[in-house]
């Protein structure tokens, strides 16, 4: 009987020792990262500069939905103006006599 008091006891210490000591890092563990927490927010604080608000964009607001599309309707003139200025009329023109060319010749033959 003797030798199982003691083995059960040894279990029981050292089960006990080994709780104890977990349940001491885990305290040891949530002090330590709540300093860590604070130091960086002391830190940041320090170092980043403090948050300043921009001030909203300036909104534009229409009066209506007819100048709304008067708008639209204005740049889609103006965007199909800027690609007609934008257009080679004498490359147009030479593709053009050279696909010309091209069916004229296979026609030919």
């Amino acid at each position: 009987m003797g030798r199982i008091l003691g083995f059960f006891g040894g279990t029981v210490l050292t089960g006990s020792v080994a709780y104890l000591t977990l349940q001491h890092f885990r305290q040891h563990r949530t002090q330590i990262s709540q300093s860590l927490r604070n130091s960086r927010k002391l830190s940041e604080s320090l170092l980043e500069p403090a948050y300043v608000p921009r001030a909203p964009e300036p909104r534009i607001e229409r009066l209506s939905l007819t100048e709304t599309l008067k708008d639209t309707w204005n740049w889609e003139v103006e965007s199909m103006v800027r690609w007609m200025q934008g257009w080679d009329l004498v490359k147009a023109r030479e593709r053009f006599e050279e696909t010309a060319a091209n069916v004229v010749g296979s026609i030919s033959k």
